[in-house]
């Protein structure tokens, strides 16, 4: 059962009480992400996530650790490209004192000068390390595709040139200008009693002054743009990686449910049509998968690959006759049957976990408003039909759509021969 409160500073507090549980998902979500931060100050999100743990006005950086984990609790966070959450999962009886210390982050981080020098060294680590992983660094590159000239582009830690020119100064304007109550969402799943849990968020919160919620420019997306939309990183690599890209559907798009039944088809699991059509049949790639992005006005459809240099040209074939098949509209009642069986057993599975709970429904609510129904969510999913599939795949698989990034050994007549397969049919 979900619960919600809203203080007359503007945090928002959201619970949902799940009976006999012995660990409860915490998390404090604050509105910002890459997609809010200036070109020179790229990364500055994810480079103030690191510093909250680097130590506040009553605990150590060792203390905000150790007093989580020191009673079988996880202590995280994460930043993407339109929020940043801190995480705690924890054994119920230890929830309020948890509390306090993400709180305590939020509210009283110091972010002391000798901290953010080793942690700008620590993140411009992080960057090379990515760079150094074409699997990794092929996504950045096909979302820079994708969105163009823009923040939702950029990568999400920020590039060396960016992270190296953040002042300590930056990280403080980026605390006191987004990190206010009307910003920030607290969800939380568990044996837990919402009343108490609006008391001590409340508590913590209520000398926080309101300020208006951050904002962002919305995507510019366009198949006419004349921006580059493939491109080649010749690269001595043992595989070649790369991502074929689309632009997708928004969160609340009213034809999610049907985009979402579409990738299952595709390539989201074992029993897709990538996977044994690419891995199973002909042993072209380990890894080969679909998979979808959302944001609040823009998406993805992703397909991505690792394999041997010269299979690549070929691997780009079978996916695109595999796209037109789609398009074509050969989807079987018992292929729609099992995608639509999959997708509802993996959402009902995750919401077991306390945390991987939390954090679901923390994402819809930070930027849709509106609180989760399962029943909605199912007759969403079984109301999706072939045709649904069918004019989906025409929508967005058409050549003018097709976006590439590639990563691996590759010379100027391999790149004529890929190009020459990335047709949609």
């Amino acid at each position: 059962m979900y619960e919600q409160t809203s203080l007359d500073n503007g945090l928002r507090i959201v619970s949902n009480r799940l009976e006999e549980r012995d660990s409860i998902g915490l998390a404090i979500w604050v509105r910002v992400g890459a997609r809010h931060e200036l070109k020179k100050v790229c990364g500055i999100s994810h480079f103030v996530e690191h510093m909250l743990f680097k130590g506040t006005k009553q605990r150590s950086t060792k203390q905000i650790k150790e007093e989580v984990e020191g009673v079988g609790g996880m202590l995280n966070a994460f930043t993407s490209e339109e929020s940043t959450c801190y995480f705690v999962k924890v054994p119920k009886p230890y929830f309020e004192h948890a509390f306090d210390v993400l709180q305590d982050m939020i509210n009283h981080a110091t972010l002391k000068e000798e901290e953010y020098q080793k942690e700008q060294t620590v993140i411009l680590e992080e960057i090379k390390m990515y760079l150094d992983l074409p699997s990794q660094y092929v996504q950045e590159v096909m979302s820079e595709l994708l969105w163009p000239a823009q923040p939702l582009g950029r990568p999400v830690a920020g590039t060396m040139k960016s992270v190296s020119g953040i002042k300590r100064s930056d990280l403080d304007w980026h605390v006191r200008t987004f990190y206010h109550p009307k910003n920030l969402l607290i969800t939380a799943c568990g044996e837990i009693d919402h009343n108490h849990l609006s008391k001590i968020a409340q508590d913590a919160f209520q000398q926080r002054p309101g300020r208006s919620a951050s904002k962002y420019p919305m995507a510019k997306v366009s198949f006419n743009s004349g921006h580059e939309k493939i491109r080649f990183i010749d690269k001595k690599t043992e595989q070649t990686h790369f991502v074929i890209g689309f632009h997708g559907l928004s969160r609340n798009d009213p034809d999610r449910y049907q985009l979402a039944i579409l990738n299952v088809i595709l390539g989201a699991n074992m029993s897709s049509r990538l996977f044994e059509e690419v891995r199973e049949k002909r042993g072209l790639a380990y890894e080969i998968k679909s998979s979808l992005g959302f944001f609040e006005d823009t998406g993805s459809i992703i397909i991505s690959a690792g394999v041997e240099p010269k299979k690549a040209p070929f691997t780009v074939r079978v996916i695109m006759r595999e796209l037109g098949k789609l398009k074509r509209g050969d989807v079987s009642q018992d292929e729609l049957r099992r995608a639509k069986d999959y997708f509802l057993g993996q959402l009902l599975l995750g919401l077991e976990d306390t945390l991987d709970h939390a954090l679901w429904y923390g994402e819809r609510i930070l930027y849709g408003g509106k609180l989760p129904d399962l029943d909605e969510i199912r007759d969403g999913i079984e109301s999706v039909t072939e045709n649904d599939i069918q004019k989906l795949a025409n929508r967005f698989f058409k050549t003018k759509g097709i976006h590439l990034a590639l990563i691996g050994p590759v010379d100027p007549k391999s790149q004529k021969k890929i190009k020459s397969e990335c047709v949609c049919s």
